[in-house]
């Protein structure tokens, strides 16, 4: 008999809207477990919450009850709110070190809707973490598998929401940090984006992730200064929105920024770069 535990933590996949307003995260695991053969389950409802909500405190809670918890259980199937669930699969990717299979999964609608991917989704990720044969953080949704550091929300209304991003697996792993210390600051730059701007959101910050354009660059006006001067005290990382990451030897608006002193986020989307960054300088 697999023993299995299911973590809830709020998201699409739990919200009803019995107050009449918004959906808003109200189910109980409970209520949402699968019919599986060969598997207990047991289930902690952990916290329920918007994924929009999500903050480091939430991820303290939620890599302590995977920690703590996985001793007793063959694996953990976690549902989530997808809109910071590459963030979230990220952490656990990073901090969890363990050959146990942890899988996420979430909805685009809730459990209880006609035509729901909550139950389906549930069943999946139940199936791959009986028969293990994806060790580690990994998403489980609409019948595919992401490494939980390698995945990105592509879509706020098809069910086949997640794609993977460039194959990242995390060479290391990361203490979870005690406290939550200092953040990276995370930017998008645009053709309307001044030095200033990046300079701003960098203040007190123990990094930044700037999201650039393709393959990744830096426009050849005050930005290249400002990069120059902020990776002399804090790390400067270059990231891509695309599929397949960053590769600024390619061209010389990314040479400009490895010669200004900023690195790149490769594979790493920028959520990963960004919970990499905040791990690594909190250590």
């Amino acid at each position: 008999m697999t023993r299995l535990l299911m973590i809830t933590t709020g998201g699409t996949i739990a919200s009803g809207n019995s107050r009449g307003g918004g959906l808003t995260p109200e189910k109980n695991g409970s209520e949402m477990l699968p019919k599986l053969k060969g598997v207990q389950f047991d289930v902690l409802d952990l916290y329920a919450a918007d994924s929009t909500d999500v903050t480091p405190a939430h991820w303290r809670r939620l890599h302590n009850a995977v920690i703590e918890n996985l001793p007793e259980y063959d694996g953990i199937v976690i549902l989530h709110g997808t809109d910071t669930m590459a963030y979230t699969g990220a952490v656990l990717a990073f901090t969890v070190d363990t050959a146990k299979p942890v899988i996420l999964t979430g909805s685009m609608l809730p459990f209880d809707e006609p035509d729901s991917d909550a139950p389906g989704n549930i069943q999946f990720a139940a199936l791959i973490a009986k028969f293990a044969k994806y060790p580690g953080v990994n998403l489980a949704f609409a019948n595919s598998v992401a490494g939980g550091a390698d995945i990105i929300k592509v879509s706020s209304c098809e069910k086949n929401a997640f794609r993977r991003y460039a194959d990242f697996k995390p060479e290391r792993k990361y203490r979870f940090p005690e406290h939550d210390g200092i953040f990276p600051a995370v930017v998008r730059l645009t053709p309307f984006t001044q030095g200033t701007d990046i300079s701003r959101a960098a203040e007190n910050k123990a990094g930044i992730v700037i999201e650039t354009y393709g393959a990744g660059g830096i426009p050849d006006n005050d930005i290249t200064l400002v990069i120059s001067e902020l990776a002399k005290r804090i790390p400067v990382v270059i990231s891509s929105p695309c599929r397949g990451g960053t590769d600024l030897s390619r061209y010389e608006v990314g040479r400009r920024a490895l010669e200004a002193g900023a690195s790149e986020a490769g594979r790493r989307s920028t959520e990963c770069a960004a919970v990499e960054l905040w791990l690594k300088e909190n250590q």
